[in-house]
């Protein structure tokens, strides 16, 4: 980590960092909600009417920036990620321009750069990718509320109103501007920026909440449909009992942070929340207010206004943490990284995430953490340049062996070179794939209705059995054992069908990561 560097440099090879895992380390769609943003995005921007009761509709801020790129080139999953890669890079421009020092400045954009989940997201089209960006626009505006109270209060409160439009989540940040009034109001530090906050709130909410009542005759409509889009799942507590939530609000948050690597980035950012909210630092104080809302908000808000329902802790949610985590921990360096007494407390409580993830059998997990926790507690101030470079290396040998893994799971080329053969024989009128893939087919063939036609999803039992084809093919791709383990029930019913339906399997071809399946009756 070499001092000399200034604050531009920073910024481009953190900026360089970014641009390179973007590039290098997109592993394709993951068939899920980014199929949804993506192709409505492109429909927005071909003029088609797209918000509609669906909640995901009304997420503007969440399809309409990935539309502009697919409009300018095309329907491409790959290009369509362009603005969340815009995102971040102002995400770190931010970051950096919050602190003064040169160190605070290095670690800050270390430890945005380096987390496995904010990256994993990063060639992807979510609203969380984009939420970074707003999220850590919030705290850093309020920065400037006494300098500039219009300007921080205007970009404060669109924040927020864009951020929402983006994804609910950002409602956790809702509390902020309020606390913020009550401590300078405590402090009896001028109230230009707060009246303006709520002069623009007032113009901006109405005008959000017009346009709905003008086009839905209810100024609620967004706020009624995300409520009424509240699922029972696997990921919701309400319906599995008192125990279920108990577990969610005490065992599960740290459980998460552990096993999803926020725990570190929560420890490290210790000292940037002490010295914001007991020294009341500037920038350290914002950032600090920012975090606590965010964290109360993941830790206990419900999900439905009608139950109660924490909010589940996907490591996609809880990205939006990071920027401001990654502030607080530059603002603090020196006390975890130089000053004795407050490393041996964060390397403890490293080490207790350790022990977590152990007993969790997280081996790999735990691990990491056992190594981190140590080089924190054992090497000394004498030898600063090595625990630096063990730090630097460690995180970036954790994203290289992350990336590397997702790319040996999923093989989303490989697949994708299959899946292409398989439609391309002109003997191939059918190819039954599982649902994930025939759900995200406008997205794997854009612009080819054709080929999409040819994918018939595996779950249609009753349908293909009154289609009775002579021959077919099936595809399998075997990421459904990782991500949709849920649909191992209909690739074995199929397959059962088939059998029962008279079907021959004439040819197999089998790798890793893809079965491919020739049937005949014949």
């Amino acid at each position: 980590m070499s001092s000399r560097i200034d604050q531009k440099q920073i910024f481009i090879i953190s900026s360089t960092f970014l641009v390179l895992f973007w590039f290098f380390g997109y592993d394709g769609i993951t068939f899920s909600d980014d199929v949804f943003y993506i192709l409505t995005g492109h429909a927005f921007w071909n003029g088609e009417n797209v918000v509609n009761s669906y909640h995901f509709s009304s997420r503007f801020g969440s399809y309409i920036f990935s539309g502009v790129s697919t409009k300018i080139f095309g329907l491409n999953d790959r290009l369509a990620t362009i603005p969340t890669l815009i995102a971040y890079i102002f995400s770190l421009l931010i970051i950096i321009k919050c602190l003064a020092f040169r160190q605070q400045q290095i670690w800050a954009s270390v430890f945005f750069v380096s987390h496995v989940y904010l990256l994993h997201f990063l060639p992807k089209v979510y609203p969380d990718g984009l939420l970074v960006f707003w999220a850590v626009l919030i705290p850093f505006a309020s920065i400037y509320r006494t300098s500039k109270p219009i300007l921080s209060a205007f970009i404060l409160v669109l924040a927020i109103l864009i951020g929402f439009m983006t994804k609910e989540t950002i409602i956790y940040l809702f509390p902020f501007p309020v606390i913020l009034f009550l401590m300078d109001w405590k402090d009896r530090k001028p109230f230009k920026f707060h009246l303006w906050v709520g002069l623009f709130s007032v113009m901006l909410g109405s005008l959000y909440l017009g346009y709905f009542w003008y086009e839905f005759g209810d100024a609620f409509y967004r706020i009624n449909s995300v409520n009424a889009g509240h699922y029972i799942s696997e990921y919701s507590y309400n319906d599995k009992g008192g125990f279920a939530i108990l577990k969610r609000l005490t065992i599960t948050p740290f459980i998460t942070f552990v096993q999803r690597s926020y725990w570190i980035w929560l420890v490290l950012a210790a000292p940037g929340v002490y010295l914001g909210l007991v020294k009341k630092q500037k920038v350290a104080f914002e950032f600090s207010l920012a975090l606590i809302c965010l964290l109360l908000g993941f830790w206990f808000m419900t999900t439905n206004l009608g139950f109660y329902n924490p909010i589940y802790l996907n490591p996609r949610h809880l990205i939006i943490l990071i920027p401001v985590l990654a502030v607080l921990i530059g603002f603090g360096w020196k006390y975890w990284l130089e000053k004795r007494a407050s490393s041996t407390y964060i390397g403890v409580t490293i080490l207790l995430g350790a022990l977590i993830g152990f007993f969790l059998g997280d081996y790999k997990n735990g691990a990491f953490l056992l190594v981190f926790g140590c080089a924190l507690l054992f090497i000394g101030k004498s030898k600063l340049w090595l625990k630096k470079t063990t730090i630097s290396a460690m995180l970036l040998i954790a994203v290289i062996l992350s990336f590397h893994y997702q790319k040996q799971l999923k093989n989303y080329p490989k697949f994708m070179q299959e899946l292409q053969a398989a439609v391309a024989s002109p003997d191939q009128k059918i190819l039954v794939v599982n649902n994930f893939v025939h759900f995200s087919r406008e997205v794997l063939f854009p612009n080819d209705s054709v080929n999409q036609e040819k994918l018939f999803a595996i779950e249609e039992l009753e349908h293909f059995e009154n289609l009775a084809p002579d021959d077919f093919g099936l595809l399998i791709y075997n990421y459904y054992k990782h991500a949709y383990p849920k649909e191992a029930p209909d690739v074995e019913g199929f397959l059962e069908l088939t059998e029962n339906m008279g079907y021959k399997i004439t040819d197999i071809k089998e790798n890793q990561w893809v079965v491919f399946y020739s049937f005949s009756k014949n």
